[in-house]
């Protein structure tokens, strides 16, 4: 007779629970049966402590509070948004520019958008930037823009790479001109050493201290420090992790990167096969001694624990973090069929990060990859429902 520990589950079945210690654990145990006449206790009295024991196995089960990447969740978590556009392939990152104009990088498109204030959508180029469809497991994955930044006042994008194209580059935006757009950083050569180059870039932030961006780059495991010139080197390189009954290291692949509001960079880790729920980090990255990376001893720790396969994280106006984690169970997901509809039945979640209080702010919401938070509004891409909704910020 098995009990799942999850939520209520192990409620119901209490009462026949009592019966079943009573009668099974003692009647017909010949080990407590014995301790009972030992102790002068009769069989319904050590079913009785049994119980309480059990109950109290419940109780310490907490539900799935003590399950791994289990937090508490607000009570409107599950009301729906508001769609703002639809119908798009793949979008991802998003940012807000110097008009506070949303800003999508659709994937799988090819296209930086801009949601102006009449909620007309409008491509930053005409020009289509470098995309696939079908690249990755199963020629499912897209790939194209994936972060945008916009840096004194000029618009930069990330792409990354697909199908050994050579394609991963950050590119400036110059809308208007001969060329819409073009190359900061040289193409990248497949057959060089993985370090010191882009390998698949995801998420970018600016950063002074490199005179440029720091970049989130999961083919590498590492972040990477961009300069103005397009020359790239390590920043931090992520090492492998193990986790139980997994032989095989587990990689950390950092995600979604975001400042501080004390100067540090930080960065999700979406984690690799098979995505162990729980064991996704957010990092705190700084380089204390100024030596141009983040790879001495104390200059990465982790700063938030306890998450599932992390898309994105953003720090809000009011100093919380937001945390985008992708899929409830990324490994079926990505294991076989359709990513849209896997994606939809096993949907991901918002968390905010509150002096390491985490609660789940939006339930239910389809292969979330994409944050933006203002005072009122947290602002979500869901890349394979194709869609970038908005939520009340409570």
């Amino acid at each position: 007779m098995t009990f799942e520990c999850s939520g209520d589950s192990i409620q119901p079945h209490l009462e026949h629970l009592n019966h079943y210690v009573s009668y099974h654990l003692v009647t017909m145990n010949p080990f407590l049966n014995s301790v009972a006449q030992k102790l002068q206790l009769s069989a319904s009295r050590v079913a009785i402590i049994a119980a309480l024991l059990v109950i109290a196995a419940s109780v310490a089960c907490g539900g799935s509070e003590d399950e791994p990447g289990s937090f508490e969740v607000e009570e409107s978590a599950s009301e729906p948004g508001t769609i703002i556009t639809d119908e798009l392939t793949s979008p991802r990152g998003l940012i807000l520019n110097q008009d506070e104009n949303l800003l999508i990088a659709e994937t799988g498109g090819g296209r930086v958008l801009e949601v102006m204030p009449n909620g007309e959508i409008r491509s930053l180029t005409e020009k289509r930037m470098p995309h696939a469809l079908n690249t990755g497991p199963d020629n499912e994955y897209r790939a194209g823009p994936s972060a945008i930044s916009v840096l004194n006042g000029e618009v930069f994008t990330i792409v990354g790479e697909f199908r050994g194209n050579q394609s991963a580059r950050l590119f400036r935006l110059t809308p208007g001109g001969e060329k819409e757009f073009e190359p900061v950083t040289e193409a990248t050569d497949a057959f060089a050493p993985l370090s010191n180059r882009f390998s698949n870039p995801y998420d970018i932030a600016d950063a002074p201290e490199v005179d440029g961006w720091i970049v989130a780059d999961p083919g590498g495991n590492s972040l990477l420090a961009v300069d103005l010139d397009g020359n790239i080197r390590d920043y931090v390189v992520f090492e492998d992790f193990h986790i139980p009954d997994h032989e095989p290291p587990v990689e950390m692949v950092p995600t979604g990167i975001a400042r501080g509001a004390d100067g540090a960079i930080y960065v999700g880790s979406l984690t690799g096969y098979p995505y162990p729920r729980g064991e996704a980090v957010v990092w705190r990255v700084e380089d204390i001694n100024g030596d141009g990376d983040a790879m001495d001893e104390g200059e990465v720790e982790p700063y938030a624990t306890g998450f599932t396969t992390i898309t994105d994280i953003t720090f809000g106006p009011d100093g919380n973090l937001y945390i985008a984690e992708f899929s409830s169970d990324t490994k079926t997901v990505f294991e076989s069929g359709d990513f849209a509809e896997n994606s939809a039945t096993h949907p991901g979640r918002i968390i905010r990060w509150n002096n390491g209080e985490p609660t789940v702010i939006v339930e239910t919401v389809v292969s979330p990859t994409g944050l933006v938070v203002t005072d009122s509004t947290l602002y979500i891409s869901e890349e394979y429902a194709g869609r970038v909704s908005k939520r009340p910020i409570n």
